[in-house]
């Protein structure tokens, strides 16, 4: 994919989660996606997802455990007052939380390294805290 084409903000995280596993050398993260809101069920009952502002993709760092949270957004997609303020508080309480934005003058390949390198920078900040 060349940097001209867009790509949306699911395939990106998915690519994000996939490249996260497949870092050399290896990142010790486990890392889902979490689903935010409510959905309707076959049966026609709402099932209740994670809240507001929840976290694209989230899990943890090894050894340690820490928390991990990670939202992702497209070029041109903006951060929500409720996307910030769950990111703040995790952040207060230890976690590891940033924002991977794409740039679509990357490839997705690129913009996939680049937010390696950028959980790998922010698990070594953490990490030098203590």
């Amino acid at each position: 994919m060349t940097a001209a084409q867009s790509v949306s903000e699911q395939a990106f995280s998915q690519a994000l989660r996939l490249g996260f596993t497949a870092a050399r050398p290896r990142l010790d993260v486990v890392v889902y996606r979490q689903q935010a809101g409510r959905v309707r069920t076959d049966k026609g009952t709402w099932m209740e997802l994670a809240p507001a502002g929840a976290s694209d993709l989230c899990g943890a760092v090894g050894p340690e455990g820490w928390s991990l949270q990670i939202e992702v957004k497209g070029a041109t997609t903006r951060e929500t007052d409720d996307q910030r303020n769950w990111r703040a508080r995790f952040g207060a309480i230890g976690a590891i939380a940033l924002v991977i934005r794409y740039d679509a003058a990357l490839s997705l390949e690129e913009n996939v390294a680049r937010g390696v390198l950028q959980l790998r920078v922010a698990i070594a900040e953490r990490r030098a805290r203590g």
